[in-house]
């Protein structure tokens, strides 16, 4: 979580809270923030999935996964079942995925699902605090969509 939250660890009633927000977020839209799990060992291995990047309002792919577990495909794989269920299943349109310029990790997943970069700017750009960190935006369009009929 080192780009995440500023380094700073979630609260117990902030975990809690976002797990509840995960469950209503599925029931409803048929997308959250999954689990990750080491099938072999059964432990938690981070979280992925799609979320709502509010403000502004996009749909957003994003991963945490925890440090023990880095470099080990965790996030490639657990992306790539994200885009599947979003775009096959639910027929999300498009997607974003906001990274730090620095996480070298992230920047090399995000590349490696398809993502284009579209943008460079700041956090504040999207309403967000802290203003002054520095992002880039990726995107990706549904590729099972026609959308040379979608204005």
């Amino acid at each position: 979580m080192r780009y995440v939250n500023q380094g700073k660890t979630w609260s117990d009633k902030r975990i809690l809270s976002f797990v509840d927000k995960q469950k209503k977020r599925f029931q409803e839209d048929g997308y959250c923030r999954w689990v990750v799990v080491n099938k072999i060992k059964n432990n938690f291995v981070g979280l992925c999935g799609v979320g709502l990047f509010e403000p502004p309002g996009f749909l957003e792919i994003g991963w945490w996964i925890e440090e023990n577990f880095w470099g080990n495909g965790y996030a490639t794989e657990a992306a790539r079942c994200s885009l599947e269920h979003a775009f096959r299943e639910i027929h999300i349109p498009h997607l974003k995925s906001v990274v730090h310029p620095d996480n070298h990790a992230s920047l090399a997943v995000i590349r490696k699902i398809g993502f284009q970069q579209k943008r460079s700017g700041l956090l504040g750009d999207y309403q967000r605090s802290p203003k002054n960190l520095p992002i880039v935006t990726y995107s990706l369009k549904n590729p099972y969509l026609n959308f040379s009929h979608q204005k």
